[in-house]
C-alpha cells in the first residue's frame, strides 16, 4: 500500500480550518506506530484485514487520549465496531511494510476526522478535550535512582501528539532547578514553562515525581505508579501529564459559568502577549475580549467554567498570576504583587 499523500493533505487542510491557532489537531488525531500482522489467502486480503484492525485499535487509543477513564463507560462496544471506526478514519499511512503471497506486516498510522468524532462524542454525552496544553520543556531529573544521562536518553526529543506536548531538555539535572535557571531554554523551544521529571526508586521499581515550573512559581503535579523499566517510567510520566491536563481542562455540561472582568497589568509586549494567549486559548474561558488597552494595562472580560481556584491553576500553568485586589481581579505575568 502506498502512502496516501493526496488524501492526507486534504485532511491536514481540514484540520487547519477546524482548529484554534495554538493547537495542532493533525497530531492529536493521528495514532501512529500500530503494528499489524495478518495472514490470509492473498496478500491483498491480508492487507485489508490489517488496515481494518488498525482503524479499530487506533480508535481505542484515540478515545483513551481524549477522555477520562470514568467517562469511557458511556461508549458502548458498537462505538468501536469496524463500520464506525472506518467512518471516523480519514487516512492511513504505512511504514516498515513487508509482504509475502499470504502475509502482510507493517506499522500503520491512522488519522481520524475531528469533526465526525466530536459530533459522536457529543451525541453520546462523553466529555472530552482535544485541545493541547501549552508546550513545556521536559527536564529529566535523577539524583540516585539511575544515572541522569541514562534517564535522559530514554525520553524522546519531543511528543507532538500528546495532549501535554513537550520538548525534552538538552540539560538533564540531578535536582529541580529554579525558574531563572531554565527560563532561557524554555523560551528557546517556544514553551511556557518546564516540567521536571524526577526519577525515584531503584532498578526494577521506578516512579516519577512531576513538578511544574513557570514564571508564576512551582507546583507539584504528582507521582506516577511504580514500574519496572525506564521506558515504562517515561510512558507513565507522559500518561500522567495528559491525565492531569484532561482533569483540569474538560468542561462538563452541568458546570457553572461565571462572567468576569479583570485588569491585565504588563510591562512589555511579550508579557501582554502571554496573558492574552493564556486567556484566549484556555479551554475554561469563552467570550474573551479586550474592552480597553493602554501602554501598561488592559481591561478584559470573559466567561469561565468551574471554580475560581480552577481558573487560577489554569493561569499559573501558563506562567500567569490571577490576583485579588480591593478593586477586583488583576492578572500579571509571573511574579506576584501584594494588594
Amino acid at each position: 500500500m502506498k502512502k496516501i499523500s493526496v488524501l492526507l493533505s486534504a485532511v491536514i487542510a481540514l484540520f487547519m480550518g477546524a482548529t484554534s491557532a495554538h493547537a495542532d489537531l493533525r497530531d492529536v488525531y493521528t495514532i501512529s506506530n500500530i503494528p499489524v500482522d495478518r495472514t490470509a489467502n492473498t496478500t491483498r486480503e491480508a492487507e485489508a484485514q490489517a488496515v481494518a484492525e488498525a482503524k479499530i485499535i487506533g480508535l481505542y487509543r484515540l478515545i483513551e487520549r481524549l477522555t477520562l477513564e470514568e467517562d469511557r463507560a458511556l461508549l458502548g462496544e458498537d462505538f468501536y465496531s469496524y463500520s464506525n471506526a472506518n467512518e471516523l478514519a480519514a487516512a492511513v499511512d504505512v511504514d516498515n511494510e513487508r509482504r509475502s503471497t499470504t502475509v502482510y506486516r507493517a506499522e500503520l498510522s491512522v488519522v481520524y476526522n475531528p469533526i465526525r468524532l466530536r459530533a459522536q462524542l457529543s451525541q453520546r454525552g462523553v466529555p472530552f478535550i482535544d485541545q493541547q496544553a501549552s508546550r513545556v520543556l521536559l527536564v529529566p531529573v535523577s539524583a540516585s535512582a539511575a544515572p541522569v544521562a541514562e534517564w535522559a536518553a530514554v525520553w524522546p526529543r519531543s511528543d507532538e501528539g500528546a495532549l501535554s506536548p513537550y520538548t525534552t531538555s538538552q540539560r538533564p539535572r540531578s535536582s529541580v532547578a529554579d525558574w531563572s535557571a531554565v527560563a532561557p531554554e524554555v523560551r528557546s523551544v517556544g514553551a511556557t514553562g518546564a516540567i521536571f521529571a524526577g526519577l525515584v526508586g531503584t532498578e526494577g521499581d521506578y516512579a516519577v515525581n512531576l513538578t511544574r515550573m513557570t514564571a508564576a512559581g512551582q507546583t507539584v503535579i504528582g507521582r506516577t505508579r511504580s514500574v519496572a523499566t525506564l521506558e515504562e517510567a517515561v510512558a507513565e510520566a507522559s500518561a500522567y501529564m495528559d491525565a492531569a491536563w484532561k482533569s483540569q481542562s474538560i468542561v462538563r455540561s452541568d458546570e457553572a459559568r461565571t462572567d468576569s472582568t479583570a485588569v491585565a497589568r504588563f510591562s512589555d509586549q511579550r508579557s501582554w502577549n502571554a496573558m492574552r494567549s493564556a486567556m484566549s486559548n484556555s479551554p475554561l474561558i469563552s467570550g474573551f475580549r479586550v474592552d480597553a488597552i493602554a501602554r501598561d494595562g488592559a481591561l478584559v472580560s470573559f466567561t469561565y467554567a468551574g471554580s475560581e481556584e480552577r481558573l487560577r491553576t489554569e493561569f499559573s500553568q501558563r506562567g500567569i498570576n490571577l490576583l485579588s485586589s480591593p478593586d477586583g481581579w488583576v492578572i500579571e505575568y509571573g511574579g506576584s504583587r501584594q494588594f
